[in-house]
């Protein structure tokens, strides 16, 4: 059953947040009824919109508004089809689904390929300072005489999520020895994926998540049958994106339902960033 929402309002508290954000793939209407149908496909009541909330609404609408074939600058294709083939033969197993990314196997095994930093991988819950605000960081650094990049992970949320924060920080790693070290020496990663549009090293980073999270095979279960590569009609993505919650949902045991409303939203909007930006990998690299 599902919750009635007004769009009106819901655009209303929105646009007082975003008014220098202003769609341009889709219609402002459509954004603001798409965000409608998407609340109610997952039970956020339209009493609990507080601030946190709608500064999590504010990234989803900003996600669902852009264009990710025409208005963000992909990593060159060459680049994309190293990272593809590196997620086939060293992130992903034989069905296409994530091997467990802190295992030494993948981590020694991406080093061997990349080095000449080790990866250290520290995973631990953090609630203190930033809180759950902090997914993660790497940190190039030296210890001793061995040169490594630390990765941190947050474990105090979601396990699919820490995964996807893992499968991010090891892009930065994979990216840094394609392209060269030319990111900061620490980065943090926090929860808003649309603040990644504008930056190519971060964009390849979430490319990694999204090739691994939806292989092939998935992404075709996800789209049915494709159309063309102009934007997503809302009720394509509309369909799309519940196509993929039904599908990763069960796979890392991930129940919108039992998450605040907050959580909620803020999940929601990194799976359909994940989603959109592999569907433009399909589109525009062959992916």
């Amino acid at each position: 059953m599902s919750i009635p929402y007004a769009p009106a309002i819901v655009s209303r508290a929105l646009n007082k947040r975003s008014a220098r954000q202003e769609p341009d793939a889709l219609a402002a209407r459509e954004v603001d009824e798409l965000v409608s149908r998407l609340l109610s496909e997952i039970r956020v009541p339209f009493g609990s919109l507080g601030n946190r909330v709608l500064a999590h609404l504010a990234d989803l609408k900003k996600i669902l508004s852009v264009n990710y074939l025409e208005d963000i600058a992909l990593p060159p294709t060459p680049m994309l089809k190293e990272l593809a083939q590196v997620v086939s033969s060293e992130i992903t197993s034989y069905d296409g689904h994530w091997k467990s990314l802190d295992s030494p196997e993948v981590l020694s095994g991406l080093f061997r390929r990349f080095g000449p930093r080790e990866i250290e991988l520290r995973a631990e819950p953090y609630t203190e300072g930033a809180g759950l605000a902090l997914r993660g960081f790497f940190c190039r650094t030296t210890i001793g005489r061995h040169a490594k990049f630390v990765i941190f992970v947050n474990t105090a949320h979601h396990p699919g999520a820490a995964a996807a924060t893992l499968g991010h920080e090891l892009g930065h790693y994979i990216y840094g020895s394609i392209r060269g070290e030319r990111s900061p020496m620490v980065a943090f990663m926090e929860g808003s994926f649309a603040k990644h549009l504008n930056e190519e090293d971060e964009l390849f980073a979430d490319s990694l998540v999204a090739l691994a999270a939806y292989s092939s095979e998935s992404f075709r279960q996800i789209n049915g049958v494709q159309g063309g590569t102009g934007p997503l009609s809302p009720h394509d993505l509309f369909n799309r994106i519940r196509n993929a919650y039904r599908l990763i949902g069960p796979r890392y045991n991930l129940d919108l339902a039992r998450l605040t409303a907050a959580w909620r939203v803020r999940y929601l909007a990194s799976m359909t960033h994940f989603y959109k930006l592999r569907w433009a990998l399909h589109h525009s690299a062959g992916l």
